[in-house]
């Protein structure tokens, strides 16, 4: 039975560096491996369980934001771990749970960033998937209905996005992702700074509908962005709160406000920049919007449900 197995992304240009550090790193503690590679088809979830069918009680990752959250979200099936079960460094997680272990080789890696994961050094990365213990992390689940129809479960580990926000990732250049990387980014949200807000209807925990002009509606588990920047000052993958941000500029020169938070300034209630938290948001746009999941883009939704589950996940990283 292996006590490994790596689900790997082939397409990242450091995929077999990666490889290389996780076989040196469970070498160094006697573990075997499986390696499951990712394919157009199925970008991680055969793969995750094909790992637990194997027996395998921890599941490393070696890819970007999109292959972790596929992974996560099958992961997080077997619901939170067990807190009374004191892991040791390289031991197997509690049998009912998996491990999850994320050495990260993908664009922009905002989840290993809100973790505090190694980014640069991929040995580093590697020791810690392979033996660190494993702490509750919450995992998101986005249950998106399109024009016709057909509902698709999403899951999420750092954020939703509905409007511009999901137009600019839409909009990316493939080239550029690959040159630049994550400031690929930059030239279609600036494209976009001046387009005007769009009708949304809102319902948080229940509560009565309402409706808003929005920019973006932003649901975050975590987002800690590349510079120190943050989408939603303060919000950790560990904490139990859907933090939902709408973004709501009327002139260009409101983004002055929401720059200003997202680099640690305190946030003055400016009306451009508003916060809340919840553990389920739903929201209908009054026409079909793209809805961007961890920077992967749905086409064409009518609504999406958010919801948070508290401890779902065991990540492997550095001790808080």
């Amino acid at each position: 039975m292996p006590e490994v197995a790596l689900v790997l992304n082939p397409s990242s240009r450091r995929s077999a560096p990666a490889r290389a550090a996780i076989e040196t790193a469970c070498g160094a503690h006697g573990m075997s491996l499986l390696v499951l590679p990712t394919t157009v088809a199925d970008p991680g979830p055969g793969q995750a369980r094909e790992a637990l069918a194997a027996g395998v009680r921890r599941v490393v990752v070696a890819g970007g934001d999109g292959t972790v959250r596929h992974v996560a979200g099958v992961l997080g099936e077997r619901g939170p771990r067990d807190e009374s079960v004191v892991e040791e460094p390289g031991s197997a997680a509690a049998p009912e749970q998996a491990v999850l272990g994320v050495v990260p080789v993908g664009t922009a890696n905002l989840f290993a960033r809100s973790v505090g994961l190694p980014r640069g050094d991929l040995a580093a990365a590697a020791r810690l998937a392979v033996a660190a213990r494993g702490r509750p992390m919450d995992l998101g689940r986005a249950s998106l209905t399109g024009v016709h129809g057909g509902v698709t479960d999403q899951p999420f580990l750092v954020v939703v996005g509905l409007g511009h926000d999901a137009d600019t990732v839409a909009a990316m250049s493939p080239t550029l992702k690959k040159r630049l990387r994550w400031m690929a980014y930059l030239e279609p949200g600036i494209r976009r700074l001046s387009r005007p807000g769009r009708p949304v209807t809102l319902v948080i925990d229940g509560q009565a509908a309402r409706s808003e002009e929005v920019w973006s509606v932003l649901a975050v588990n975590s987002a800690r962005l590349p510079m120190r920047a943050r989408v939603v000052p303060g919000a950790r993958p560990d904490d139990g709160q859907l933090h939902i941000a709408l973004v709501a500029p009327r002139h260009l020169r409101d983004w002055t406000e929401v720059a200003r938070v997202g680099w640690g300034a305190r946030h003055t209630g400016h009306p451009a920049l508003r916060y809340e938290v919840g553990r389920q948001l739903v929201v209908r746009p009054a026409e079909p919007t793209a809805v961007q999941v961890d920077g992967d883009v749905v086409p064409d939704i009518v609504e999406a449900t958010i919801t948070l589950e508290p401890g779902a996940l065991s990540v492997a990283g550095p001790p808080t």
